[in-house]
């Protein structure tokens, strides 16, 4: 009975035009599986469009990790005017020489709360993963495989050495004879 009083209580308000919800917003570049492939050293722009569809402005700051990325005209502030669809901030993000997958991650926060009453900051968190591989048009040598090759050639030229040896031991006994 108390869920049905709240509801009926909920869409009186929201018709009278009293219950508003509204709240930044961002929309970001596409990436297959949530994964950016980049190549060791290179480099590829990411974007994301800052909304805000209130009808008052609001600032906003963007928190990230720069050993991976960095921002463009980084700003401390980034401030919306009201019914903002699509301010851009695009990250420029660098792979590391060292191949591997690494977690990338940004922070969109509200500042100032734009209106009256009780103000509420927002506060929406994204990652990623960056997927750096080795240059396909590059000759890569693996360490671990030149010591595995290392430690073959060795056995085989023991075990060569060894047969050489035992047949010089037995053409030697046969001419003792």
């Amino acid at each position: 009975m108390r869920v049905v009083i709240f509801s009926l209580l909920a869409i009186v308000l929201a018709s009278a035009g009293l219950l508003k919800a509204n709240a930044i917003s961002f929309a970001s570049d596409h990436l297959e599986n949530d994964t950016l492939v980049l190549i060791s050293g290179s480099s590829k722009i990411y974007g994301i469009r800052l909304q805000n569809p209130t009808d008052s402005p609001v600032s906003v700051k963007i928190e990230y990790d720069n050993s991976l990325m960095k921002i463009i005209n980084y700003k401390d502030v980034y401030n919306l005017p009201p019914h903002e669809t699509g301010y851009s901030i695009s990250f420029n993000v660098t792979a590391p020489e060292k191949p591997g997958i690494y977690n990338v991650a940004y922070t969109v926060m509200e500042v100032e709360s734009g209106g009256g009453g009780l103000p509420i900051r927002l506060k929406i968190n994204r990652n990623f993963k960056l997927k750096v591989i080795e240059d396909p048009n590059k000759f890569h040598v693996n360490l671990g495989y030149i010591v595995y090759a290392i430690i073959a050639l060795s056995i085989l030229s023991y075990i060569s050495w060894k047969k050489r040896a035992g047949r010089r031991l037995r053409r030697k006994s046969r001419k003792s004879l």
